[in-house]
């Protein structure tokens, strides 16, 4: 069966606060992804987490394990033959079970880790091919290279693919909720290096969203958890966690998690819910399909990103209320070579601001009778029908539609007659 889109969440409850009853919230939250309990070899810890997973694989979520011995810390402290022997057991507790996704290396390490998670990586692939090591790196900043040892972001990637081999790459950031766009560029270089650096190693990026205030960050709103969880789609992001889904209890300035500190569901909770359903509901069975050609800001550039100035799919926009845009072109796995409306070339647009509703004039290049728009259920739905939402334009190429805070709308979009470079080719 196919798998959905990874959505998941970064979980620090311990195994004894935790039971198959947490299954009916993940499945409400509308995550398809869960990070399993910290455990360790304890008979009882695994028949609690073998338990939590049969409930999981019913309701169609598969699982990161947080195996005390699958880590890099772990291979660190004990050394190589050791590793092997715990992960070996580790795998026959529970690597078998078809709702494990794969095991957890670890989170955001430095210099000094790097060879213990390269390896801790290699060795799990090795014994375990048919599960997805599962490490967080660090997000770019300031500075951040001081930390891992390299001149660059980009060399930093590149190595860790080379070296580690991993099955995708993986962040976390949360600038983006820093008071008014402070930390937009941060969030955005990041979007773009690691897309760049998953083009060049041919291996998807997945990114870490933040749905807790905390630190200087604000409590996110519905329309920023749908900003975030749309931006990292358009710079062609595949797989989403959410940091994080349980407060545990009150610490530092930690506030509003999905589920809070009284073991309630919070107005984040029924938010983020419905940000993720809606997607999941929505163009997510497409998306998942689909690889990015090229994305480009509309109005403010951010982190790197270009500017839209045309491309052979698209010959212009604008967004009539003065909020920025992103435009991105993906092309969807099979080519189109499979006929009908699923297959060949997307464009998605998202309304870049946090806070305020647009209305948007898309051009495309091909006439609207060719164009349709991903609707629910992933129906593709032709623009030129009388009852379509967009707008009637005289512009037979025009679509008109309105978008709200971080809103996203995906279009498919006939190949022009002549394909050139510039529709073919990457991030450039």
């Amino acid at each position: 069966m196919r798998t959905p889109f990874p959505i998941g969440f970064w979980n620090y409850v311990s195994i004894q606060q935790q039971d198959v009853s947490a299954v009916r919230d993940w499945v409400d939250a509308g995550m398809t992804l869960a990070m399993s309990p910290g455990f360790g070899s304890d008979p009882d810890q695994i028949a609690r987490v073998r338990a939590i997973l049969d409930a999981s694989q019913t309701a169609g979520i598969r699982h990161i394990l947080c195996h005390e011995h699958a880590g890099w810390r772990h291979l660190a402290e004990v050394g190589e033959s050791a590793y092997r022997q715990h992960l070996a057991d580790a795998l026959h507790q529970l690597g078998d079970h078809p709702a494990v996704f794969g095991l957890h290396v670890g989170d955001e390490p430095h210099e000094v880790d790097f060879p213990a998670v390269c390896r801790a990586i290699q060795i799990q692939k090795e014994m375990a091919p048919h599960l997805t090591p599962f490490c967080n790196l660090l997000p770019w900043h300031p500075g951040v290279e001081r930390r891992v040892g390299y001149a660059s972001w980009a060399a930093y990637l590149d190595a860790y693919a080379e070296q580690a081999r991993p099955d995708l790459l993986c962040y976390d950031c949360y600038s983006q909720m820093n008071p008014d766009q402070e930390g937009w560029d941060m969030y955005f270089t990041n979007l773009r290096e690691f897309q760049q650096a998953s083009q060049r190693h041919q291996i998807p990026f997945w990114t870490t969203l933040l749905s807790v205030g905390h630190f200087r960050y604000r409590c996110p709103t519905e329309d920023d958890l749908r900003w975030q969880l749309n931006t990292a789609l358009a710079h062609g992001a595949k797989g989403l966690l959410w940091f994080f889904f349980y407060m545990r209890k009150p610490h530092s300035n930690f506030r509003i998690a999905p589920i809070d500190e009284h073991w309630e569901r919070s107005e984040t909770f029924e938010w983020l819910s419905r940000v993720n359903r809606t997607f999941l509901k929505g163009p997510a069975a497409v998306v998942q399909d689909l690889t990015l050609q090229r994305v480009r800001h509309v109005g403010h550039t951010w982190g790197g990103v270009l500017a839209f100035e045309g491309s052979d799919l698209v010959r212009g926009v604008q967004s009539r209320h003065g909020t920025d845009l992103i435009i991105s072109e993906f092309r969807h796995a099979d080519g189109g070579a499979n006929g009908g409306t699923v297959g060949g070339n997307y464009v998605m647009v998202v309304n870049n601001s946090q806070t305020d509703s647009t209305l948007v004039d898309l051009e495309f290049a091909t006439p609207r009778s060719g164009v349709y728009r991903v609707d629910w259920m992933a129906q593709h739905i032709s623009v030129a029908q009388p009852d379509s939402f967009m707008g009637n334009d005289e512009r037979a190429c025009t679509v008109r539609f309105w978008l709200a805070p971080g809103q996203m709308e995906l279009f498919k979009v006939p190949q022009p007659v002549a394909e050139t470079d510039q529709s073919k080719g990457g991030l450039a």
